[in-house]
């Protein structure tokens, strides 16, 4: 029986080196989301830090927080499960989770899944993190506090937990339209599984769902400042503005747009793992540091309960 196992696991277990640079990048887009998760998380329930003194903006600045720390869970789901299915692909012999077997298969049929969640949960999580800076943002140049009353819902803890969740509602949604509508995810021509862009009924949500959050986030970080903040906003607008023209060219041509389109669709949104931890986990702290200097002061949920309505 010993030897039996051997030989399988023998003939299971090899090494496709055409598969190794993905799986070690994405291994380390892993490394750079868990580090996002735990600083975004201390920053978030230990260490938030009283901004000017003045409580209104530091509980904006507690939102914000929050929202980074949504962000970094909100990759999760595709980082993780990308990184398992590419070191399988490098690993392994043809097995159920290799996403290129067909799309009807559970390895395209997971990929497809988080890859859609990723398109809804990566976009409204950057929205939710560029409006709570641009309410924090509103509130530390006010020369007198806003009184807890006149701060509107979305500037509470429920009208932030209400937004998060809606995302995440969304996104779910989203990542099992294709199975509802009945045309199932597609492997795509960059050698990863996604909903159908030759699917007249997916391509044309895709298309909606990402020009609505390319005209939000647009809108928001006009109003936080595109001088200051411009790689923000172009990082984030040129990786998602990718998908229109290859949702167009999927409803016209009935075909998927031509290589490499896909690879660099797929590199962009890959590399926002390693972006947005630089970018929202350490460069936009460290920019708000410098813009209005703090006092760091241990704090904790509880300091935003009356936020709560």
């Amino acid at each position: 029986l010993y030897k039996h196992l051997r030989i399988k696991l023998v003939k299971m277990v090899v090494f496709n080196e055409g598969q190794a640079v993905l799986a070690f990048f994405l291994l380390t887009c892993l490394v750079f989301n868990i580090w996002f998760i735990y600083s975004s998380y201390m920053k978030a329930f230990r260490y938030a830090p009283q901004i000017s003194n003045k409580k209104s903006s530091w509980k904006m600045y507690q939102l914000l927080t929050y929202a980074v720390f949504a962000m970094a869970l909100f990759d999760v789901p595709w980082v993780l499960l990308c990184t398992i299915q590419c070191w399988n692909n490098m690993l392994t012999n043809n097995n159920s989770l290799h996403q290129d077997l067909g799309n009807n298969l559970f390895g395209c049929k997971l990929m497809g899944w988080y890859s859609s969640f990723s398109l809804v949960s990566m976009m409204g999580s950057h929205c939710l993190v560029a409006y709570y800076l641009l309410r924090f943002l509103d509130m530390a140049k006010m020369k007198e506090e806003p009184s807890i009353q006149r701060i509107p819902f979305l500037g509470t803890l429920n009208g932030f937990l209400t937004l998060t969740c809606s995302i995440l509602v969304v996104s779910i949604l989203f990542a099992f339209f294709p199975l509802m509508e009945g045309g199932g995810y597609a492997l795509t021509n960059g050698g990863f599984c996604y909903a159908d862009f030759t699917n007249k009924a997916q391509s044309a949500i895709m298309i909606i769902i990402t020009m609505g959050f390319l005209a939000l986030s647009s809108f928001l970080w006009h109003q936080i400042g595109l001088k200051d903040y411009w790689y923000f906003y172009t990082i984030f607008f040129v990786t998602w503005f990718l998908w229109i023209p290859a949702c167009i060219y999927g409803i016209s041509r009935g075909k998927l747009i031509p290589s490499p389109y896909f690879i660099i669709g797929a590199l962009a949104g890959h590399g926002n793992a390693i972006w947005n931890p630089v970018l929202y986990g350490k460069h936009m702290y460290g920019r708000i540091d410098l813009d209005y200097p703090q006092e760091s002061v241990e704090s904790s949920i509880d300091e935003v309960n009356d936020l709560v309505i």
